[in-house]
């Protein structure tokens, strides 16, 4: 595996999409810090130096494929399972302990292929924490101990990668259902909060795309991207 492994950078994401051109197929971009790092919907994810994960994979063979982002997600939470606590996955690939924000997912794309971004609050201290928009919580803050983020990382790559093979080998629909099941959204009355609109609705099902279908009194609404809140 190709890895690229930076000091300082303004996005792991943006390096990589600037670069793919020269990166091989399953590379992986990381970086001890970023100064520009974004969530979806363009949002801030703060990256203090030292703290955490911040990673980008390249997938040049699946730029297309929307449902990489769900694998991701998956991955992570599996790997924070291991750490001993209760992950679960808000829809659509944000990594929660407790309601707290752990892990959050950004995937990208040019002609070239695709970018996943993967951030892991892994060391991340009380004070940054404290600094979010959003609660947000860290392997150290749920343990009580500092953490080795190399070995994390080797074992988040090593979940992603065999849930990729999985995934091509026997095709999405497995892992879409894991994924379905670790949302639990089915019969839930939601607000949806997207760049367009607003609205409140009931989910009556997540599609073979991950998109949510929500009852609304205007009719079914598709929801690809957004924030859900339960109300």
């Amino acid at each position: 595996m190709q890895t690229i492994q930076l000091d300082t950078v303004d996005s792991t994401n943006k390096y990589a999409l600037a670069h793919l051109d020269e990166l091989a197929d399953r590379a992986v971009v990381t970086a001890e810090e970023q100064t520009a790092g974004r969530g979806r919907l363009n949002r801030i994810w703060l990256s203090p130096r030292g703290e955490n994960i911040y990673c980008s994979i390249i997938l040049k063979e699946q730029k297309n494929n929307p449902l990489l982002t769900i694998l991701a997600a998956l991955a992570a939470a599996q790997t924070i399972r291991s750490y001993g606590l209760a992950a679960r996955i808000k829809w659509p690939n944000d990594v929660l302990v407790e309601g707290k924000k752990i892990c959050g997912v950004l995937a990208e794309s040019n002609s070239q292929g695709l970018v996943i971004g993967l951030g892991v609050n892994v060391n991340m201290s009380a004070e940054n924490l404290a600094a979010l928009d959003q609660p947000a919580t860290s392997l150290r803050a749920e343990t009580g101990q500092i953490h080795d983020r190399e070995k994390f990382l080797r074992e988040l790559l090593e979940k992603f990668f065999a849930l990729y093979e999985q995934a091509q080998n026997a095709g999405f629909a497995k892992l879409v259902e894991t994924w379905q099941n670790e949302i639990d959204l089915i019969g839930k009355k939601v607000k949806i909060q997207t760049v367009q609109q607003e609205f409140y609705g009931t989910v009556i099902q997540v599609d073979k795309a991950g998109a949510l279908l929500v009852a609304t009194a205007q009719g079914v609404e598709k929801v690809l991207a957004g924030d859900v809140h339960v109300v």
